[in-house]
């Protein structure tokens, strides 16, 4: 009997599946193994890439807020008590800290913050160093970058105040062809006050009637600047600008609507 039952466990086909399967699992437990350790090597590669640009990008962050902590620092001489954080006693030694502290965040994290900080650290070096600053300005003006818009309104503005103006306008023009973020109309302004310093005065007082006539302009500050230059250049013109529009809530003679 014992014999016949030894016979049948050995022929029994369940017996067999169970044999096969665990040598087929066998066989395959060690690639198996292999392909869960790369898995697990390839996520902890990740989450360590992960985690490095993060804390770079946080440092990053903190060397830049540094900077525009020097950057807004309180100059006065004698600084007054109570004070915290940054302080000078003149300008030029502001202008000197914070170019150091932005071109030190420039170069520290230059993949992430630095075009932006470069800018800042070029507008103070032109207070010190201005054809240095300049050749700064213009090197970053020739990228592709975020704060390209920026860069080449500042160095429109030193042109302008080196008198350089048909380069100023040079810069002020390829800016209204592309001005980002910047208002147009702003920049039409500075065009309009360069072309005033270089003496032409006729096209200084065209771009200003232009910018006073839109009737969105009119009512800001750069209407009212324009309506006061072209006031000096040409004060006939300025009969001929259109009425301003009423704002909202005034009728049309300046008085109040009553809203009941």
């Amino acid at each position: 009997m014992a014999k016949g039952q030894s016979r049948q466990l050995k022929s029994d086909p369940l017996m067999d599946q169970y044999v096969k399967t665990t040598e087929w699992v066998q066989e395959r437990s060690k690639p198996l193994a292999n392909y869960f350790i790369i898995a697990a090597v390839v996520i902890a590669l990740a989450l360590i890439a992960w985690l490095i640009i993060s804390r770079r990008a946080t440092n990053a962050a903190e060397a830049l807020a540094e900077a525009f902590r020097v950057n807004e620092a309180v100059v006065a001489n004698p600084v007054p008590p109570g004070v915290t954080g940054y302080a000078f006693t003149t300008q030029d030694e502001k202008h000197r800290k914070a170019y150091e502290a932005f071109t030190k965040a420039a170069n520290d994290y230059s993949s992430q913050i630095g075009d932006l900080a470069s800018y800042y650290a070029a507008t103070h070096q032109l207070a010190f160093e201005p054809e240095k600053g300049e050749a700064s300005l213009k090197q970053l003006a020739e990228k592709n970058s975020p704060v390209g818009a920026q860069v080449r309104m500042a160095l429109a503005g030193r042109y302008e105040a080196a008198g350089k103006y048909d380069a100023a306008l040079a810069e002020y023009n390829k800016l209204k062809a592309s001005p980002g973020e910047l208002s147009v109309p702003l920049i039409k302004l500075k065009i309009a006050r360069t072309l005033e310093a270089a003496g032409k005065n006729k096209e200084a007082a065209d771009l200003l009637f232009e910018i006073a006539s839109d009737k969105d302009v009119r009512t800001t500050g750069i209407g009212s600047e324009a309506v006061t230059r072209l006031t000096t250049l040409d004060p006939e013109r300025v009969e001929k600008l259109p009425a301003p529009e009423p704002k909202p809530g005034l009728g049309g003679g300046g008085m109040p609507i009553s809203v009941r």
